[in-house]
């Protein structure tokens, strides 16, 4: 089956195709549109047979479908049927989300997407949680957003970041009673040694969880939420 895995940063759009190691990416950021979107993939992925089709999303899903316009592209997203715009089935959730799906090893895994904002997703037993935690508060009055983002570490230097970085995953860590923090995105490779209880991913888990999310509903190694029938959207 070819799954064509789409990761919608703030910055940058990638794309993986089934079985290829490398990623294709085109700009994001404010002047993204839904149809924009459409057309930098087909352009992307021309002549290959796409079959299915996994969209993470940098904002919230239900059912498999955006709830709002995301902060950092334009706006239009909510009721798209990306299904009939790609002619095949497809399955969407939280970018972050789909990031913590590829990089799940079992237990309670905490996801911490360091990359133009802070994504944040809770795997409890194969069970996602998608969660909102750069709202919160970390030093000073300023939210874990502040200090994590990729404006947090421009602003205060790697030295000062990759400190907030430790602080905030030794405290959710803690919070949630995860075993393990994964610490992803694309600035996760600014660390140089891994705090106390973290793992490394980065944004080629995406195309894992992209892969996941068409997995069979018996394989109980596989989150649940990643393949309920509810995500999945296919043109008449």
């Amino acid at each position: 089956m070819n799954v064509l895995v789409i990761d919608i940063g703030g910055t940058n759009v990638k794309i993986w195709k089934t079985e290829e190691a490398e990623k294709a990416k085109f700009p994001s950021g404010k002047e993204l549109t839904p149809q924009a979107l459409v057309e930098g993939v087909r352009e992307a992925t021309a002549d290959w047979p796409i079959e299915r089709v996994s969209i993470g999303y940098p904002g919230e899903v239900r059912n498999g479908r955006p709830v709002a316009d995301p902060h950092n592209l334009a706006p239009g997203w909510i009721d798209v049927d990306f299904g009939h715009e790609f002619d095949c089935p497809v399955r969407m959730m939280n970018d972050a989300s789909m990031q913590a799906l590829g990089s799940y090893e079992g237990g309670k895994m905490l996801y911490l997407g360091l990359g133009t904002g802070v994504g944040t997703t809770f795997i409890t037993d194969g069970v996602i949680v998608p969660l909102a935690l750069g709202h919160l508060k970390l030093w000073e009055g300023e939210t874990f957003n502040h200090y994590l983002s990729r404006a947090g570490l421009t602003l205060h230097g790697k030295k000062r970041w990759r400190q907030a970085v430790a602080e905030a995953a030794a405290t959710l860590k803690a919070a949630f009673f995860a075993d393990y923090v994964v610490l992803g995105g694309g600035n996760a490779d600014e660390i140089k040694e891994l705090p106390e209880g973290c793992r490394r991913g980065g944004n080629h888990n995406a195309y894992f969880g992209g892969l996941r999310m068409w997995e069979d509903l018996g394989d109980a190694a596989t989150p649940k939420l990643a393949v309920v029938p509810a995500a999945e959207t296919q043109s008449a």
